[in-house]
Order: structure tokens, then sequence, then C-alpha cells
């Protein structure tokens, strides 16, 4: 990729997502994924397994169609497609909702020593935000006693760093429908949200404080499918339709169509961007942690929190489980956990533990994607 992408990349995207590998990023307090708290009462949610009908309109949003077509999509590999998806690849500048994580309050809660002043006078400039803040801060989840009606106390109360998440979370779905013509990514972002606050929560349960970056790693680990969409959008349209009927899985499809899987699109774009060592090996072995060869636990935890979210139906990856990805406890990821902690982990007492998590998270997407 031509230097001037480094350069481009080099202010804004460095600092926001992370340094260079060699270079660890700092890191803010841990917080809840958008509540800071949960409500006793609170149940789990139906799997998407159980959910065939969520999934599907998930699927036709996406793809922006009212029904699934039933004919067979016809896709054929030209010989030289993978050097054309490379120079592609090579060429692209920025991802619009990437590129939004970091504009306007988000940005400005980046940096350091922020107060809670400037972050109200950012938050004030957009009146959806607000009104996001401050409902938050009202929820029956936060603050059952009292209403908040002012945008400071609102911050305060529910902290700077959950303030970002969910800014950044606001801003990244607004541009989500507008990536690649015949798309809309939005599912695929709650999906990726999701997974970014359920692997958080299980480093926090299994190995607090073991990476400072495993939230973002999880977040951007199926970058390479937003990649691939934004240098080949309609013929990446008609992969996901082709895997969603069943004509193969969706990585070897777009191998065969387009030379290149998205995971191997998401490492290029991250290395090209001086994206850190375990954002990259999370997004290179996700589907395979034992391939791993550093930072195995995080891209473990990435592995099966990215599994729960499938599993729940949080949002949409653009593909559905199948029979060959098998249960949750079966997943080859637990192996490394057990190798990296030392001691087995109780799957189904740890997913008993999570379900009041599971239900507030799935609320808090579920306002997420009404409000985008």
């Amino acid at each position: 990729m031509p230097g001037a992408i480094l350069s481009f990349f080099g202010g804004w995207w460095v600092r926001w997502f992370g340094r260079a590998a060699a270079l660890p990023a700092a890191v803010p307090a841990r917080v809840e994924p958008f509540v800071a708290a949960v409500p006793a009462e609170a149940s789990a949610p139906p799997g998407a397994r159980d959910d065939p009908e969520a999934l599907e309109r998930s699927f036709r949003e996406t793809v922006r169609m009212d029904q699934p077509p039933a004919r067979r999509i016809s896709i054929t590999a030209d010989p030289e497609v993978r050097r054309s998806t490379l120079d592609a690849l090579e060429g692209l500048r920025q991802i619009p909702a990437l590129q939004s994580l970091v504009e306007g309050v988000v940005r400005t809660m980046g940096r350091e020593g922020v107060d809670v002043d400037e972050i109200v006078g950012a938050l004030q400039k957009d009146s959806a935000l607000c009104v996001r803040v401050l409902g938050m801060a009202n929820s029956v989840v936060v603050a059952s006693e009292q209403r908040i009606d002012d945008l400071s106390t609102a911050v305060q109360m529910l902290g700077i760093v959950q303030v970002r998440r969910m800014a950044q979370a606001v801003f990244t779905l607004r541009d989500a429908q507008r990536m690649a013509e015949g798309l809309d990514w939005r599912h695929l972002w709650i999906h990726a949200f999701a997974t970014a606050a359920i692997a958080e929560e299980l480093q926090r349960r299994l190995r607090p404080g073991a990476s400072d970056q495993i939230y973002m790693a999880a977040l951007l680990h199926d970058v390479g499918k937003i990649v691939l969409s934004t240098v080949a959008g309609d013929t990446y349209r008609d992969i996901l339709v082709a895997s969603w009927n069943g004509e193969g899985r969706l990585e070897d499809l777009e191998r065969e169509t387009l030379g290149v899987g998205h995971r191997e699109a998401g490492v290029i774009f991250a290395c090209r961007n001086n994206l850190s060592e375990v954002v990259v090996e999370c997004i290179a072995h996700h589907d395979d942690p034992c391939k791993a060869g550093a930072h195995r636990l995080e891209v473990a935890l990435v592995a099966i929190a990215n599994f729960m979210a499938k599993a729940r139906g949080l949002g949409f990856s653009g593909s559905r489980l199948e029979a060959l990805d098998g249960e949750l406890e079966e997943l080859p990821a637990w192996r490394v956990v057990e190798e990296e902690l030392g001691r087995k982990t109780d799957v189904a007492e740890l997913e008993h533990e999570m379900t009041r998590f599971f239900s507030v998270l799935r609320q808090e997407l579920h306002g997420l994607r009404d409000g985008s």
C-alpha cells in the first residue's frame, strides 16, 4: 500500500486504535459495555438458532432485499482475480464507518486530560447523541431513584469511556448504511460491538487485565468483510447471498470469487495501518485460535465471544452458525484458554453467570439499532 496511506492514517487512526504492534496503547478504565449495572430480574434471550426469522430479517436488511432470492447465484473466479483484489486493497484509503469513530465527540473524548465540560460541549452539537446519553443515564439500570436532565451529571455518572463507546457505536452505525452499494452493514457493526463487549467481559471474569486491547481487537475481528465489500461491493453482496443460499461457507466463497478471504483482507488492512499485534492476531486467527502465534488467550476469547454473539442473534456477522460450527462448550478455543490459564473453565456455569450481562447488552444494542 502506498506510503501516503500510512501518513493519512498516522494521526487519527493510530492514536485511536492503538500504536504499532511493539508499542502498547494506553487503556481506559474498565466499564460495562454500555451500562453501569445489570437488573437482577433480567433473563437470558433466545439464541439465533432458535429465532431463524429474526436472522433472516437481518440478512435481508444487510443485502437490501425484501426476500432472499430463491435461485442459486453463479459465481466464477477469474484466474487473475486475486491480483486484482490485492491491488484494490493496496489502493484503499479509508473506510467511512471507521473514519466516523474518531470524529466530533469521540475524538474530543479520546484526548488525554479531557474534562467533562469539553465532552458536554461536543455532545451538545449532536441532538441524537444527547438523547442517547440522557436516556442511558435515566434508564432503570443506571439510575432508578431520580431523573437526570443535565448532560454534565449524565457524563459523570456514566464515565468518559462508556460515553465514548456509545458515541463510537452511534457514529459507526450512521455511516454503515452508505459504506458499499447495495449493502447495509449496521447489523455487522452491532455484531462487532456485541463481540467486543462479550470478549471484554470474558476477560474480566477469567483473567482480569490480561490485555488492554481486547475490546478493540474484538471490535475489528471482522473488519476484512467491510474491506472486501468496500473494494468489490456488488460482488461481495453476491457472495453473501450465495453463502446464505447454502452454496458454500462465506470465506470459501470469498477466496473462490475474489481470491482473498476476509481474514487475509483484514490483516492486510490492519498491518498497513499499524494496528497493534493483538488486533492483527485476532483478525487472523479468530476462526482458529489454536493457530495463533502470540496473544493466544485474547484470540481465544474473541473467538468465543464471536460465537456467543452469533448464538444469541446479537447483530448479523454476514453468515449464520452451521452444524459444522459445533456448540459453545465444544469450541477448540476453550483448549487454548485452558492452556493459557492452567485450569479448565466450567462453560455452562460461566454462561449462566453471564445471563444478566447478555440480557442488558441485548437491550442496549437494540436501542442503538433503533436509533441509527
